[in-house]
């Protein structure tokens, strides 16, 4: 049943409260009233009890378990028990903004299998994830909770170590009632935004968009940059370098200078001509040094890692998708099973915007420095300090034991986990090392008529942290000695002579603006304050998801249905849309966390205005693509008439403009403003198995596929390029069977659960039979043969004469007889297996079926 939260959200603890305080005088009186050391009934209750801890994922539950023994029972909500209903808003606006929170169907076993533990349970601590959605669980929970004779606890597992959980169920609190609150406000906000909008996107682009409060924010910024990208305007330059050799031998013998100064001024190059009258002017010069200047210069270490460095790092370094970061980083803060070791929490929680560090953990660190590199030891923890607004909640993330180290790993734990791991450890000890020092020079080498020339080299002098990463006294990072400031100078005097050996003029052109990778969007999100790093996985995987960017390369591009969706709402929903808005909303959020602000202040703010905007567009405001047409120049391949822009489920397209009596459409691309036929491709042998016509390649919603070339009069497709079964044999349209329907020829379709027979005269008659694999069944006595089936795990085989024959293969039949029985095929089992099976039971080379 449905509950109304309002005011009730915040008044279930405090009642809870209540109640718990009135039993516990009562059992008090009761215990000293007792006379001969009797036990009260409750008590009697409670020590026959364990303790119920209630965690989020059952990963989770089962380290707990492991750390804990057989006095604590561990069971796992699976995420949200509540959430607002799916069918309608869920937000009473009229009301102050109540929300009306429902148990998910999914979830009334799990709740009901809670109440029966927690009644029996000598205690009860909840446990959800240590931020504001954990919170919001917790409260939920504890609202299906309120007859418990004691309340619930809320306890916070920042590690999952034996040390963290002891400490954690030392301490335990009470819910958090403003970060129970700032969850609803935001769920509030995004659910307000994409059930009003979405459906607005439904009626005028297609079914199945939708618009997000933070989301649609970021699509902008990925479109904002491909404006930049579109408008940019390259511009030539030149830059000239030269090498020059000391009057004696050195080492190095030659070094490399940039052109710096012309008659004092920067040099100005924008052509080969002036870099070519320069080159000849400077082959005529004699060269001196001129100024040396040595300097120690520093290279401090990063900071710990905080959830949206660390999602940019695993991008830059490992290619992770932050999806895949987080789903990892999920995985390696709830317990890895180690070798004779059971489930073990290797990394401390992974949302944290905080790069505090608890001073056990630094003076760990300190203590794995001082033996394995003390020249990198500094003689205080470095200090770092967190950026403004930042919720300090939670330490940066780490190790949760710094002397685990990833050599002791290797092998034992997935690749995956082994390589973000490694990155977490290393980050976090090279975050507590010392800086590394380099003494770095630079060289003006000055020509006789007015050019300079500047070099720079630096030797690294104390590794510091870099000694982490192998590094040693004069080494580069590569090992090498190095490029740009990395190279190696030879020891100079100033107003020695050296020689020019060459120089070189080089062409370049300024660059656009890179299109965002994932690192770099998550970078953009959170300078400018949008959304959380607990929410950017799900930002980036929605909008790739709802196709308004896809990926090329690594990197973000629009989609036309992205440009076209975000031109809408920019139109019609400017606040909406705009950054600085977006990332206001944000810190009001985390004021009412903070208990400056209300729930209902917040939501009321923006609703007010947001829905005057919504009325607008409703009315008029917002452009129907659907119904838009924007004439071209471009001439209808069929008929020459001007064809039109049109938008459809698939995206743009152009239609002529003489439709209905001329139905040619086409896709095209769109270069500088000029718009360009896409040709459709004719695929060699390809032809239309109902009228014989040639097939050719089409685009769609899902990707490429093959239609008819007589569409609309033949509406036959298939899917391109075609999906592999060697492993099964060609049915010859000599062997097609007869319609059970109607009796006319069947013809070979494709679905999306495979291959089958159709009759020829679909869609009059839509008689269907599976497509037989000619492989005989191999039950004895039997004559019929596999056919391919559909059922709630996925395809199967089972015997064309079912129900006579209810023979059934557990996996796929490859015709590859059998070494041992000579049996026709064998079997494939498991998704990822490549091991093959004989079906045969009379055979010893291997079982299977039923």
């Amino acid at each position: 049943m449905a509950e109304k939260k309002s005011d009730k959200t915040v008044r279930p603890t405090k009642a809870v409260q209540k109640k718990a305080t009135t039993r516990r005088s009562t059992t008090k009186k009761a215990s000293s009233g007792a006379k001969g050391g009797a036990v009260s009934k409750t008590s009697r209750a409670q020590a026959a009890g364990k303790t119920l801890i209630i965690v989020e994922s059952p990963t989770k539950a089962r380290t707990l378990s492991k750390v804990l023994g057989s006095g604590y029972l561990v069971k796992a909500s699976v995420g949200h028990v509540k959430d607002l209903p799916p069918s309608r808003l869920g937000i009473d606006v009229d009301h102050d903004f109540a929300l009306e929170f429902e148990v998910h169907p999914d979830k009334k076993k799990v709740l009901s299998e809670i109440r029966s533990e927690a009644r029996s349970a000598r205690e009860v601590y909840l446990a959800s994830d240590p931020d504001r959605e954990g919170e919001a669980i917790a409260y939920h929970i504890a609202s299906e909770l309120e007859a418990l004779p004691v309340p619930p606890k809320r306890v916070l597992f920042h590690e999952l170590t034996e040390g963290g959980i002891r400490s954690a169920l030392s301490e335990p609190g009470e819910i958090d009632v403003r970060k129970v609150e700032a969850q609803k406000a935001r769920r509030a906000l995004d659910r307000i935004v994409g059930y009003t909008i979405s459906p607005l996107l439904w009626d005028r682009v297609r079914r199945g968009l939708s618009a997000g409060r933070v989301q649609s924010v970021a699509v902008r910024l990925v479109c904002d940059r491909e404006d930049e990208i579109a408008r940019f305007v390259r511009e030539e330059y030149w830059t000239i370098d030269a090498r020059f050799r000391p009057g004696d031998p050195r080492v190095p013998p030659t070094f490399l200078a940039r052109l710096d100064r012309v008659s004092g001024e920067k040099p100005v190059l924008p052509d080969e001509e002036t870099a070519g009258r320069t080159v000849e002017r400077i082959r005529r010069e004699r060269f001196t040094v001129g100024e040396i200047t040595r300097a120690d210069k520093k290279r401090n270490p990063s900071p710990p890692l905080t959830t949206s460095r660390l999602q940019q790092e695993a991008a830059n370094r490992l290619r992770f998708s932050a999806k895949k970061t987080m789903t990892v980083a999920q995985k390696l803060y709830e317990g890895v099973d180690l070798p004779g070791q059971g489930p073990v929490g290797l990394i401390t929680y992974m949302r944290t915007d905080s790069v505090r560090v608890s001073p056990e953990a630094a003076e760990a660190a300190r203590s794995w420095i001082r033996q394995n590199h003390p020249d990198g030891l500094p003689s205080r923890p470095p200090a770092y300090k967190n950026r403004k607004g930042i919720q300090d909640a939670h330490e940066a993330i780490r190790p949760s034991d710094v002397r685990r180290t990833p050599e002791s790993l290797q092998g034992a734990i997935d690749p995956d986990l082994f390589r973000l791991y490694d990155l977490i450890w290393k980050s976090f000890v090279e975050s507590q090392m010392s800086p590394a020092l380099y003494l770095q020079t630079t060289v003006l080498v000055e020509g006789d008529q007015g050019d300079v020339f500047r070099a720079s080299g630096r030797v690294l002098k104390a590794p510091g942290f870099l000694a982490l990463r192998g590094l040693s006294v004069s080494q580069d990072e590569d090992g090498g000695d190095g490029e740009g400031e990395d190279r190696l100078l030879p020891p100079l005097e100033t107003g020695e002579s050296v020689h020019l050996e060459e120089v070189t003029p080089d062409q370049h052109f300024t660059e656009p603006p890179p299109r965002y990778s994932e690192a770099s969007l998550i970078r953009e999100l959170e300078e400018k304050g949008i959304g959380r790093p607990s929410t950017y996985a799900t930002i980036l995987s929605t909008i790739q998801d709802r196709e308004y960017v896809e990926k090329k390369d690594n990197r973000f591009h629009p989609t036309d249905l992205g440009k076209a969706v975000n031109r809408l709402l920019v139109e019609s929903f400017p606040d909406l849309m705009s950054v600085r808005f977006t990332a206001r909303m944000e810190e009001e959020l985390d004021q009412v966390e903070e208990g400056e602000r209300g729930y209902r202040d917040v939501v009321g703010d923006f609703y007010t205005p947001f829905h005057h905007e919504v009325e607008k567009a409703k009315e008029g405001g917002m452009t129907n693509l659907k119904k838009l047409e924007v004439p071209t120049e471009v001439p209808c391949p069929v008929c020459q008439a001007p064809m039109n822009r049109k938008w459809g489920k698939n995206g743009s397209y152009l239609s002529c403009s003489r439709y209905p009596e001329c139905k040619t459409t086409r896709n095209f691309t769109e270069e500088d403003g000029q718009i360009r036929i896409v040709e459709e491709a004719l695929p060699e042998g390809e032809v239309c198995h109902v009228c014989q016509a040639p097939m050719v390649i089409k685009k769609g919603r899902f990707g490429t596929f093959l239609a008819c070339s007589r569409y609309p009069a033949c509406k036959t497709t298939r899917p391109w390029p075609p999906k592999t079964e060697a492993s099964l044999p060609a049915v010859r349209p000599a062997d097609a069977p007869s319609c059970p329907e109607c009796s006319s020829p069947m013809v070979q379709k494709r679905g999306r659960f495979g291959s089958f027979w159709a009759c020829s005269r679909y869609p009059e008659c839509k008689g269907t039979r599976p497509l037989a694999t000619g492989l005989p069944c191999p039950v004895q006595g039997c004559k019929g043969e596999l056919v391919p089936r559909r059922g709630k795990r996925g395809t199967f085989y089972g015997c064309s004469r079912y129900p006579e024959c209810t023979f059934l293969l557990n996996g796929e039949p490859v015709r590859d007889p059998c070494p041992d029985c000579q049996f026709p095929y064998r079997v494939r089992t498991g998704k990822k297996s490549v091991d093959l099976v004989c079906p045969n039971e009379a055979c010893s080379h291997a079982k299977t079926g039923g």
